[in-house]
């Protein structure tokens, strides 16, 4: 349910319309967000030297939580200006999630805060029937491929997702819709501006120039067309991200790292078939290993059932000769019943295979799992 709160605030435009126009009424505060979900059960996991999860337990529940907050008014002269606040429904070192202002107009919106750059908001992700599982972020996963020196273990799962400036604070512009087509573009100074505070930066943002690891002067771009042709609706567009990582020592810019993603959906009758993917050249600071993520779905629809099965596979350098990668494959069938609008009971079964190729020190898992769950949204 959506609560709102009527209130009266004099908005300036200063700078962004002509005169003194005021809004014609008080900002309208709604309260919206999600609720998620799922218990999961690992029917079996075969690592052959050694389990990298032996402690976890076979049963896992998970959930995931934000309230968003979010304020709007149009002002007389039909400039519209708002902000949006997500605060995790958890306690978590992350608590505000996403935050920033808005300015839209007919020539297209612009945004200043913490959220995903462009790349990440117009890309399409693998096809799913379920609202919380799926091979591809940001759904639930239970498998053990997390840590025990495999490379991605800070994504546990697969992702197609560039992400390469996550939530960091930017500026971004979304253009109009013009016969089907958008663009977007978005620019970070700093990879860690999201929940930074330090002496130098008192109140959160940017910190500076000489962080080890870091990626700063982050540049996304993303275009992407979406058109029904008579009852056929084709989605399709990529995006571009590029940065360079800091270091301690005076040089600032020792690397460069770049990535592309994109995606393809075709949706007619029913039925949803789509592939998405992505490149990331030096993705590990200066030891010039990359990545990529691709996979393929489906879904088809009925009345308040969707059914779906979709696979993704991951390859990880971790050496810059390109030669040593882990590997990880998903496949899940889903489903998802809808009990209302915005209120779905999610099932999920699939199974995970990580293969580190025999690397010394790199451990395999391979894992068959079902997962329950619910979403709902507000």
């Amino acid at each position: 349910m959506r609560h709102y709160l009527l209130g009266t605030t004099a908005i300036a435009a200063a700078g962004l319309a002509a005169g003194s126009a005021m809004a014609a009424q008080g900002v309208q505060l709604g309260i919206g967000g999600y609720y998620g979900a799922a218990a999961g059960l690992l029917f079996s996991q075969d690592s052959g030297t050694g389990d990298p999860g032996e402690h976890t337990r076979d049963v896992v529940f998970r959930q995931d939580v934000e309230i968003h907050f979010k304020g709007e008014t149009t002002l007389e002269n039909g400039l519209t200006i708002g902000a949006r606040i997500e605060m995790e429904g958890q306690q978590s070192d992350d608590q505000i999630d996403e935050v920033w202002a808005y300015f839209k107009g007919g020539w297209g919106e612009v945004r200043f805060g913490d959220q995903d750059d462009a790349t990440e908001d117009l890309q399409y992700l693998i096809p799913s029937a379920s609202n919380i599982f799926g091979v591809d972020t940001p759904y639930f996963e239970f498998s053990n491929n997390h840590g025990n020196n495999f490379s991605n273990g800070s994504f546990q799962t697969n992702t197609t997702l560039l992400q390469m400036s996550g939530d960091a604070t930017k500026v971004m512009y979304f253009s109009p819709t013009f016969a089907g087509f958008s663009f977007a573009v978005s620019f970070a100074p700093d990879r860690r501006g999201e929940d930074s505070y330090s002496y130098w930066s008192q109140t959160g943002g940017t910190t500076l120039s000489n962080n080890s690891g870091q990626i700063q002067n982050v540049v996304s771009a993303a275009v992407n067309f979406d058109h029904d042709f008579n009852g056929v609706t084709l989605a399709t567009g990529l995006g571009f991200s590029e940065g360079q990582f800091e270091s301690t020592g005076g040089n600032h810019n020792v690397a460069m790292t770049w990535g592309m993603d994109g995606h393809l959906d075709v949706s007619f009758s029913g039925f949803t078939i789509g592939a998405s993917g992505l490149w990331r050249d030096n993705w590990q600071s200066a030891s010039g290993a990359d990545y990529w993520v691709a996979g393929v779905g489906g879904t088809y629809n009925w009345d308040v059932w969707t059914v779906g099965l979709a696979w993704s596979h991951g390859d990880y350098e971790y050496a810059s000769s390109g030669s040593s990668s882990d590997l990880i494959d998903i496949i899940e069938f889903t489903g998802r019943y809808d009990l209302g609008p915005g209120i779905s009971l999610d099932g999920m079964a699939g199974y995970v295979a990580q293969n580190s190729g025999g690397n010394t020190g790199h451990q395999d898992d391979n894992t068959w799992e079902a997962g329950v769950g619910f979403f709902i949204g507000f």
